[in-house]
C-alpha cells in the first residue's frame, strides 16, 4: 500500500465519520425529538383507544344486561297479557251466559205475565157474564126491586166486587 492509497482511505473514513457525525447531530437535534414526539402521540392514541375500548366494553355489558332485563320484562308482560286475555275471555263468557240466563228469565216472566193478564181478562169477562146472569136470574126469582138489590149486594160483598 502506498501513501496515496492510505491518504485516500483516511479521507474516505474521515468523510464517512463526518457524515455519520452530521447525521448523528441532526438525529439528536431534530430527528430524535420528532420520533419521540411521534412515539408519544402513538402511545397516547393507543392509550385513548384502550380507554375507549374499556368504556365501550362496559357500555356493551350494560346494554346486554339491559337487553336481558328487557327480555325478562317482556316475557313477564307477555305472560300477564295472556293471563289477562284469558281472564277477560272467561269474564266475557260468564257475562254472555248471564245475559242469556237473564234473557231467558225475562222471556219466562213475560210469558207468565201474559198468561196472568189473559187469565185476569178471562176472569173479568167470566165474572161480568156471571154477574149479569145472576142478576137476570135474581130479577126473575124476586119480584120486588128492593129485595133484588139486597141479594145482589150481599153476593157482591162475598165476591168482593163492589
Amino acid at each position: 500500500m502506498n501513501v496515496d492509497q492510505s491518504i485516500l482511505i483516511f479521507f474516505r473514513l474521515l468523510n464517512f465519520a463526518v457524515i455519520v457525525g452530521i447525521m448523528g447531530y441532526l438525529w439528536k437535534r431534530f430527528g430524535r425529538s420528532y420520533v419521540v414526539t411521534a412515539y408519544e402521540k402513538e402511545q397516547e392514541y393507543l392509550e385513548s383507544l384502550t380507554r375507549t375500548h374499556t368504556v365501550l366494553r362496559q357500555e356493551e355489558r350494560l346494554i346486554k344486561n339491559g337487553i336481558k332485563a328487557d327480555n325478562t320484562d317482556r316475557s313477564t308482560l307477555k305472560e300477564r297479557l295472556f293471563a289477562w286475555r284469558e281472564t277477560i275471555q272467561k269474564e266475557q263468557d260468564a257475562l254472555e251466559v248471564e245475559k242469556e240466563h237473564r234473557t231467558r228469565m225475562l222471556a219466562e216472566r213475560m210469558q207468565e205475565q201474559v198468561r196472568r193478564v189473559s187469565e185476569y181478562r178471562l176472569y173479568r169477562q167470566i165474572q161480568k157474564e156471571a154477574i149479569d146472569e145472576v142478576r137476570t136470574r135474581l130479577h126473575k126469582q124476586y119480584a120486588s126491586a128492593q129485595m133484588q138489590e139486597q141479594i145482589i149486594e150481599s153476593i157482591m160483598k162475598r165476591l168482593d166486587v163492589v
